[in-house]
């Protein structure tokens, strides 16, 4: 994927605030993801797993064949928040990618919206295993939060999305 196909300057930007946002809550990951059509590509990560999620890397949707439906492509598709606490004993999430490539059995994410209110991306955590229930209040609350942040910025941008 080239630069054009995630939010320019958010590595920068967010990725700082990624890390605390993972530190915080003791997961391996804290993204923030842009929909394409046929892909939800990584604009910032943080945590742990910072290598595996990479900056304008990319997960095919299930519009490409072959390909198990992510977890942030479900919300966008439902344009609500979702939360998977072990997708291995779900049936709808246990050929998922993350999982399946990654070990990441556990799944928050919510959506972000353009201006007129359609569903572009998202910010989630991912971890190996349900966090606990102190870090799910902590990641709720913090990911709530900086979806909010990530739309105003994105708000601001002439011509973005």
């Amino acid at each position: 994927m080239d630069s054009k196909t995630y939010y320019e300057g958010f590595t920068d930007r967010w990725t700082p605030v990624a890390e605390d946002v993972a530190r915080s809550a003791g997961v391996d990951s804290i993204l923030i993801m842009k929909a394409t059509d046929t892909h939800m590509v990584t604009a910032a990560s943080g945590g742990p797993a910072r290598e595996i999620y990479v900056a304008g890397g990319a997960g095919p949707k299930s519009v490409v064949p072959g390909h198990h439906k992510l977890y942030c492509e479900q919300v966008i598709n439902d344009d609500r928040v979702l939360m998977v606490a072990d997708a291995a004993s779900d049936p709808e999430w246990s050929g998922n990618e993350d999982l399946v490539k990654f070990g990441m059995g556990f799944y928050l994410g919510y959506p972000v919206h353009a201006a007129d209110g359609t569903p572009i991306g998202t910010v989630c955590a991912l971890h190996t295993t349900h966090p606990g229930g102190e870090a799910v209040t902590t990641l709720n609350e913090r990911l709530g939060r900086l979806a909010g942040e990530v739309e105003v910025e994105l708000h601001e941008r002439a011509g973005l999305p």
